[in-house]
């Protein structure tokens, strides 16, 4: 009968014990929450208004390139630590600055609310936390854009174009907003336009065929001279012999990425109109197609003279991030 009893008492616990477990992982977390691009700093004003503050607005707050003019990467919004509490915890995106904790960062994900990350970075004194910023800025600027990519796309999925057209055309699936219009199609150039206040934005899709881009010495000389080729074709300014051509007073940057798993020289720069006086930033991806055997060229340039830009560019930027080839 004990040991009948201990069996008993022993199952017991191991089913609440279970539960318990069961319960914390699958706990509800609120929706986060936030405006594009803002991202939330937890950290005593002391830190901020120094030369912690200063490292920590280098890294975050840094201008984006390829604007008309200086816009930084995130908007950055400073709260103290006993100010950090419910709905400010749901934030999509936060950073954490704690002096007098050993040196390191740490990567959150889902802490308060969901989708979040979260990153805690620590330091025995200013050195330590602005070694700690300096040592990891690449990798903390790449993953807060990722989850704000994630989810514009998945703002944007939520009022979708109806794109028959361009799958039909480049067979892709392309998640656009409905605000967008085709502006211009062919058989194989396709150019789709929103309206702004004061200006457009614009997406251009095309392929050439593969190997036309290198990443190599010539690659910005073959981009350049692609994209205006394209542009005297097809994009015509509001005067007469006037096209959308590159800026060749400033240096476009040329990176890559990866976009569905597929190898991606990035340009970024300026464009403006030849024969008139027009300009505005622009974002090439150029997406090697083995299987199609083809380069994908997808472009986003926007016209919104003497307005902020840059969260007009992340549109655009997550539009095309948003490509699978089919």
């Amino acid at each position: 009968m004990l040991y009948k009893h201990l069996f008993i008492i022993t199952l017991v616990l191991i089913v609440f014990s279970c539960k318990n477990d069961a319960e914390k992982n699958d706990r509800y977390l609120p929706p986060s929450g936030g405006t594009t691009n803002t991202l939330t700093i937890v950290s005593e004003d002391k830190l901020w208004e120094g030369e912690v503050g200063d490292a920590t607005r280098a890294v975050f707050a840094a201008s984006v390139y390829g604007l008309t003019q200086d816009e930084p990467l995130f908007t950055l919004r400073q709260m103290k630590p006993r100010a950090f509490h419910e709905y400010v915890k749901k934030s999509r995106t936060f950073v954490e600055l704690k002096k007098g904790a050993p040196k390191g960062i740490k990567f959150v994900k889902d802490v308060y609310a969901t989708p979040q990350l979260g990153i805690i970075i620590s330091g025995e004194n200013n050195e330590a936390l602005k070694a700690v910023l300096k040592e990891n800025a690449t990798a903390m600027t790449d993953k807060i854009k990722s989850v704000e990519i994630a989810h514009k796309i998945k703002e944007i999925s939520k009022n979708p174009l109806e794109n028959d057209a361009i799958s039909e055309l480049f067979d892709v699936d392309l998640t656009v907003l409905f605000s967008y219009r085709i502006a211009k199609k062919t058989d194989n150039f396709m150019w789709l336009r929103k309206d702004i206040k004061n200006g457009d934005m614009n997406l251009m899709i095309y392929e050439v065929p593969y190997g036309t881009i290198k990443n190599d010495s010539t690659a910005i000389q073959r981009i350049v001279k692609l994209r205006d080729s394209i542009g005297e074709k097809y994009i015509a300014g509001p005067v007469k012999n006037s096209y959308m051509v590159t800026e060749k007073a400033f240096t476009p940057y040329l990176g890559t990425t990866t976009i569905n798993n597929k190898y991606t020289l990035e340009t970024r720069g300026i464009w403006d109109v030849k024969n008139d006086y027009m300009a505005g930033p622009f974002i090439t991806y150029v997406i090697d197609d083995k299987q199609h055997n083809r380069q994908l060229v997808l472009e986003g340039f926007t016209y919104a003279p003497q307005i902020s830009k840059r969260d007009y560019m992340f549109e655009l930027e997550s539009i095309i991030r948003s490509v699978v080839v089919e």
